[in-house]
């Protein structure tokens, strides 16, 4: 009851401030704003009126103080026109990038705000309008490893200097700083494009092969961006896809970089996407937790590089032998 009754004041107070063209006083507030009526001293409703006026304008309302040529209150006031929702009107292309946006943050922190956002449109303009259409269902999408995005979106929009540990694909890694200039999605991946300040050139990282958390630095952008920036994504001919059967809490790089995981009696089946080279160095790193490799291509190539590995430890041992 209390909370209701808070509610139920604060709504009241926001629509005697906007009910008005001249400020509404704080002595008119406490005699005619239904919530207030009740209080027993001036002190009591000073402390509940700025609370109530602080909760508000953390809500994001514009609440205006008033006050003469002498800097004395005279009160408070909201107008409508910096506060009233305007209607919006959205094409059907404007529905499918929202969908497919509410999509992407589906995994992430601001999954409730877009799922609020997006029941709201759906109310309006009816679930399955809003909905993507199946082509693009799960194109877009946002995972554990693509934690860094959010900061690196910033970090483009506010041409700032970010500073993080990059891993390659030979698996070495090193410290950059970088300029970012866009974050794009391609088949299922985030990738940051912007100009490299440790190597003195453009470069495209991979949100994934990023370890560690990435630091927003004061600096701002030095180099010049392109009107047309080169934002091509170096092209992955060998990307496939594998199911691959692990044993519970082994598997660590796989899981990570799994789109799905099905439990079963046999263990955690997972489906992992990638280059051939990427999916053949995750699972060498979990070999002893890997049960079974449903990809042809895939346990050829694991089968070759251990054979590889095997021999060069074989081959070090004799040397080893040899000199003994």
């Amino acid at each position: 009851m209390p909370r209701r009754d808070k509610t139920e004041r604060l709504l009241n107070l926001v629509f005697a401030m906007m009910s008005t063209h001249r400020a509404i006083s704080r002595s008119d507030i406490r005699d005619n704003v239904a919530g207030y009526e009740d209080v027993n001293s001036d002190e009591a409703f000073e402390r509940m009126f700025e609370r109530d006026k602080d909760e508000l304008r953390s809500m994001g309302l514009p609440i205006e103080t008033v006050a003469d040529n002498m800097g004395d209150i005279l009160g408070y006031r909201i107008s409508p026109s910096e506060y009233e929702f305007v209607d919006l009107e959205l094409t059907p292309n404007d529905l499918i990038v929202l969908g497919v946006a509410a999509q992407v943050w589906d995994q992430a922190v601001l999954s409730a705000p877009a799922q609020t956002a997006l029941r709201k449109i759906e109310a309006k303009y009816g679930k399955s309008v809003v909905a993507p259409p199946a082509e693009l269902s799960g194109l877009v999408r946002l995972q554990a490893q693509d934690v860094s995005l959010p900061i690196l979106l910033r970090a483009a929009r506010e041409k700032r200097v970010v500073k993080f540990n990059y891993q390659n694909r030979e698996g070495i890694q090193s410290a950059r700083s970088l300029e970012p200039w866009a974050v794009i999605c391609r088949e299922g991946h985030w990738y940051c494009i912007g100009f490299d300040l440790t190597r003195n050139e453009q470069r495209t990282f991979k949100l994934p092969r990023i370890r560690g958390s990435v630091k927003l630095t004061s600096e701002l952008h030095t180099a010049p961006r392109p009107e047309n920036p080169l934002m091509e994504i170096p092209k992955a001919h060998d990307q496939i896809i594998a199911k691959i059967t692990i044993a519970p809490n082994g598997g660590a790089m796989l899981r990570r970089n799994a789109t799905s995981c099905e439990h079963t009696s046999d263990g955690d089946r997972l489906t992992v996407q990638g280059s051939l080279n990427d999916l053949t160095q995750w699972t060498l790193l979990a070999l002893p937790d890997v049960l079974r490799i449903d990809s042809p291509v895939l346990a050829d190539a694991v089968k070759v590089a251990s054979q590889r590995m095997l021999d060069e430890h074989l081959a070090v041992i004799s040397i080893g032998q040899n000199r003994g």
